[in-house]
């Protein structure tokens, strides 16, 4: 698991500071007994939650309520990053299941 949460903090172009941070989210999370079903429906929901606030934040800059752009810009890019690492989380694990099922044939 720590090699994914890895690949994917690189493949999103994450600091190094910040996939020290997701790591360690990660190991909190398998370590607290955290079904796995729950884990990915709370990291799915959290992934819609910074769609919907990015969706808000360039609605806000459309109709001129946002004063700084760089909030727009930092909020599109934290969806951004959400949706790729998800993406690639879910590519592994469609791979994963692919391999599974040809070893079980």
């Amino acid at each position: 698991m720590d090699s994914l949460v890895l690949d994917l903090t690189q493949l999103s172009g994450v600091g190094k500071q910040e996939s020290k941070s997701a790591q360690a989210l990660v190991k909190s999370e398998l370590m607290s007994g955290i079904p796995f079903e729950e884990m990915l429906s709370s990291s799915m929901k959290k992934v819609n939650e910074l769609q919907l606030e990015s969706d808000d934040m360039v609605r806000r800059l459309a109709i001129g309520d946002v004063e700084d752009i760089s909030e727009v810009v930092l909020a599109s890019s934290r969806a951004e990053v959400a949706l790729k690492m998800f993406m690639e989380l879910r590519n592994k694990f469609v791979e994963a299941y692919q391999q599974l099922s040809r070893i079980t044939a």
